[in-house]
């Protein structure tokens, strides 16, 4: 979900608290299941991070988040905006971060909240610089259509939203967003061609299957790449053609910002697949909501990351375009969003290369 294009976000890690006050804040914030729960997530992110991707461990919180619960409402390392012009109670210090607990009246359990935001009203949290909004995980189970079921499926989606803050934590990555038009937001501009037009929804899938035939079967790195280019190029001229409309900016920014965190997705399910995370602090109760459900994971046989079987086929095109960065360009995690922004940028570099 996105208000002026972005997805979910969340960001943390626990480490030790290095003066007694913290201590204390630490014990009386642990004794709150929500916070409990939020600290195995940060643990699981800092783990993965830390081996796929470190620069993403470098920090807890990239952006401000606000913290549902089914109580109250919290906001991590608030912004100077919200201190100055918000009433709130403030809480203490969760691994070192700043937390303050708002007035009840934005405390809300009748809707899923799960997105990141920002924009230019004053009067509103994520005034000018991004906040991710979301829930805890027992308030999150309390909406059954959004699937959460265990702490490992809800620390992954929130993981791919404190991805999001990573990635418009970089200068470049943030005057992209800045700078692309995405009139309705990328369901309506992008996802509506999908759902309404045959022969568009064709060209994505055939582009996907050349996309994931280079990394998954082995084909030909440079013939693949041709006519993946082709093939899209070909489907965004006729948009243009046909609806005076220039899509390429717009597919390109979603590719990166979406593929590549549901890439990162893929390490946090490769990470459990083989680790167990610090689970030390948890109550028997919150241990039952571990079920280690990615015991067998294998980021080939995920076809539900590298297909295409929604309108939102920007995901799974960004996945596979990463995953083939990743089988010939190893370095490409410390070129994107900052030497390079965009995978289409990546691929036509690691084209030029192999020519």
């Amino acid at each position: 979900m996105k208000k002026f294009l972005l997805i979910p976000i969340l960001l943390t890690v626990l480490s030790c608290a290095e003066t007694k006050n913290n201590k204390e804040t630490d014990k009386s914030l642990m004794d709150k299941s929500h916070f409990r729960h939020l600290r195995y997530l940060l643990n699981v992110k800092n783990e993965t991070a830390k081996k796929y991707w470190p620069d993403f461990a470098e920090q807890d919180f990239f952006q401000t988040v606000v913290y549902y619960s089914r109580e109250n409402t919290y906001v991590l390392n608030p912004s100077d905006h919200i201190l100055n012009n918000f009433d709130y109670q403030e809480i203490g210090n969760f691994n070192e971060v700043k937390v303050i607990q708002l007035p009840d009246s934005y405390t809300d359990t009748t809707a899923f909240k799960f997105e990141t935001s920002v924009g230019m009203d004053s009067t509103e949290l994520h005034y000018k610089k991004p906040v991710l909004y979301f829930q805890s995980f027992e308030l999150s189970k309390k909406f059954p259509e959004v699937g959460v079921n265990d702490l490992e499926d809800w620390s992954l989606m929130v993981i791919h939203e404190l991805f999001h803050g990573y990635q418009w934590s970089k200068p470049k990555m943030f005057a992209l967003a800045r700078a692309t038009s995405i009139p309705g937001g990328p369901d309506e501009f992008l996802g509506s061609y999908r759902r309404d037009l045959n022969w568009y929804k064709e060209s994505v899938k055939r582009e996907n299957d050349v996309l994931k035939a280079i990394w998954i079967d082995g084909a030909d790195l440079n013939q693949n790449l041709k006519q993946f280019d082709s093939l899209r190029d070909l489907r965004i001229e006729r948009i243009k053609r046909e609806y005076d409309v220039d899509i390429r900016a717009a597919e390109d920014y979603e590719n990166t910002i979406e593929g590549n965190a549901r890439y990162f997705d893929s390490f946090t399910r490769r990470y459990l697949a083989e680790n167990k995370p610090d689970v030390s602090f948890l109550t028997e109760g919150d241990k039952k909501d571990i079920i280690d459900r990615f015991n067998s994971y294998k980021v080939s046989t995920d076809s539900l990351n590298y297909n295409i079987t929604k309108d939102r086929y920007w995901y799974p095109l960004g996945f596979n375009m990463s995953m083939i960065l990743e089988k010939y360009d190893s370095d490409f995690k410390n070129k994107i969003y900052t030497e390079k922004v965009t995978l289409r940028d990546l691929l036509e570099e690691l084209k030029s290369s192999q020519q």
